[in-house]
């Protein structure tokens, strides 16, 4: 797996998905904090992209401006990962479920970040950070498609098989997930991209969601509409709220 994606990381700049990746848009892409990144990216089971950061660093800066500031790179951010930015300019701590308080620095060093920006691709859960790194990115990614090109690869695993980018997504492999009360109201304090259902909509009301959070009153009625939900609409996914905490 490994050695794959090194292969990626040695071709960037001659892989391309097509001429739209090259659009700049005003703003970064969305970002969290670290610790609420790995709780999410554990609840919507995605892929949590992090990077070390640093001020006065100009490759961090051309990442945000000219990567993470792209409207290609942002969809895709949006809809399949979590990304989050660490700074390394002062120390702090991060609680991580498996290994306690460590501070950003600590985790830096851990993983063997030499320099800014190094970003890291992780598989969910892994709140202990070892053993199911996907890739390491040393540096800035030298434009938006390459970005793009390595993103898709990751998030459809077709490099395990040295495939192109295609095939499901990794975060919509699991259609319908049960989520207690305690994840559901912080997906709803946190992520605003994802509409809450409360009631049975016809399914001519979903255009362009692909991922709904659904509040029925009983197990059973909420995992029928779901199903009905995901035959008949453009969504992929839909988290229902478990009976049991």
């Amino acid at each position: 797996m490994r050695k794959s994606l090194m292969m990626i990381l040695l071709i960037l700049g001659l892989l391309t998905i097509g001429p739209g990746a090259g659009a700049r848009s005003d703003g970064l892409a969305n970002n969290y904090g670290f610790e609420k990144g790995l709780r999410l990216a554990r609840i919507l089971d995605r892929q949590i992209v992090f990077s070390f950061t640093s001020s006065g660093c100009p490759h961090c800066q051309d990442f945000k401006d000219n990567i993470l500031s792209n409207q290609t790179v942002k969809n895709i951010l949006r809809d399949h990962f979590i990304l989050s930015l660490v700074s390394l300019d002062s120390s702090f701590e991060i609680e991580l479920p498996e290994q306690g308080n460590v501070t950003n620095v600590e985790l830096a060093s851990s993983l063997g970040v030499e320099g800014t920006p190094t970003t890291y691709f992780f598989y969910p859960p892994d709140p202990g950070l070892s053993g199911n790194g996907i890739v390491r990115i040393p540096g800035s990614v030298p434009n938006p498609e390459d970005m793009v090109n390595l993103m898709e690869r990751v998030l459809t695993e077709s490099f395990q098989e040295g495939e192109d980018g295609n095939g499901p997504s990794y975060n919509y492999k699991n259609p319908v997930k049960e989520i207690t009360k305690s994840d559901f109201d912080f997906l709803k304090e946190n992520v605003k991209f994802l509409p809450v259902v409360s009631e049975k909509l016809e399914p001519s009301t979903f255009s362009g969601e692909k991922e709904i959070i659904l509040d029925l009153t009983s197990r059973e009625e909420g995992v029928s509409y779901a199903n009905r939900v995901l035959e008949e609409t453009p969504v992929k996914k839909v988290y229902l709220l478990s009976e049991e905490e």
